[in-house]
C-alpha cells in the first residue's frame, strides 16, 4: 500500500484498514458523530512524536503531520499538494495511515 492507494480509499476499507492499524473503530466518516473516536488516532501518533496541523475553512479541509527525526518532515507540505477531504474525519484517518506507512507500515490483512 501506498500514499496514493492511502488517499483513493473508500469509506468502508478505509474504516477497516484504520481499525485493523489503530485498534479504533469508527462508525463513519461524519464529523459530527465519528470526531472524538478519530481524534483518538492522532493521540496514539502523537504518543509516537507525531504532531499535527489542522486547518478548516469554508471550502478547505486541511490536515498535515509532522515528526523531526533527523530534521523535520511533513506528509504532504513538503510534497507540494495537499490532497482535498470531505471530513476532518476522513482527512485523520488518511493522514494517519500514511504517517504510519511511513514509520512502522500498515497492517491490511
Amino acid at each position: 500500500m501506498d500514499r496514493d492507494t492511502i488517499l483513493a480509499l473508500e469509506e468502508a476499507p478505509l474504516l477497516d484498514i484504520v481499525g485493523k492499524n489503530f485498534n479504533v473503530k469508527l462508525g463513519g466518516l461524519r464529523d459530527e458523530e465519528y470526531l472524538t473516536q478519530a481524534w483518538r488516532i492522532m493521540e496514539i501518533l502523537v504518543e509516537k512524536g507525531w504532531s499535527f496541523d489542522m486547518r478548516l475553512e469554508r471550502n478547505l479541509k486541511r490536515i498535515d503531520g509532522y515528526k523531526f527525526d533527523n530534521g523535520p518532515g511533513t506528509i504532504f507540505a513538503q510534497h507540494g499538494s495537499w490532497p482535498y477531504f470531505d471530513t476532518m474525519c476522513e482527512g485523520i484517518c488518511k493522514t494517519c495511515l500514511v504517517a504510519l506507512l511511513l514509520t512502522e507500515g500498515v497492517k491490511t490483512d
